[in-house]
């Protein structure tokens, strides 16, 4: 008349299986929308510096940093300095556990060392939007740790911005 302790076990086994499942499939979803947010973010900020230069008529810098980015701007003296203390083109940095890995122009760049260990170094943007709207061929892979997929964001010589997902299963 009622359920055997095996019934009930494999019903409990089962459970637990479609648990992990949902479980599994739920941990990622976290990850996702974070490294998707910081993508879209720096993607609206390159378009945003692209659309300052252009609209300023001024030479913005772009260069990642040991722990994210900052934009730069060119001094009357030729030198380069950060373009923003404050509002959207204000240094960043990112959240662990995402890193950037940068190619201008079909090779990669890997982050210029700390300011404080060398206070003399120059500053030099690795990839230059021009006022005339044409910018450094270059891709921005944002990715995190220990995370298969990644966000791809490429820039033409023409200034065109793209961004994709990449590093997902077939």
């Amino acid at each position: 008349r009622g359920f055997t302790l095996l019934e009930i076990m494999v019903v409990v086994i089962i459970i637990g299986i479609l648990a992990t499942f949902v479980t599994l499939s739920m941990g990622n979803r976290e990850m996702d929308d974070r490294m998707e947010a910081e993508a879209r973010r720096l993607d609206q900020v390159l378009s945003l510096a692209e659309d300052d230069a252009q609209s300023k008529g001024i030479e913005i810098g772009f260069r990642q940093t040991q722990t994210g980015y900052e934009f730069l701007s060119a001094a009357a003296d030729g030198h380069w300095a950060s373009y923003s203390q404050s509002g959207p083109l204000r240094g960043r940095k990112l959240p662990e556990p995402f890193y950037l890995e940068l190619t201008v122009e079909g090779h990669a760049l890997p982050p210029p060392p700390a300011q404080d260990a060398n206070k003399d170094a120059k500053v030099e943007p690795q990839i230059l939007l021009l006022s005339s709207g044409e910018a450094t061929a270059f891709s921005i892979n944002l990715g995190a740790r220990g995370y298969r997929p990644f966000y791809s964001i490429t820039g033409d010589a023409l200034g065109k911005l793209a961004m994709t997902r990449q590093g997902d299963h077939q």
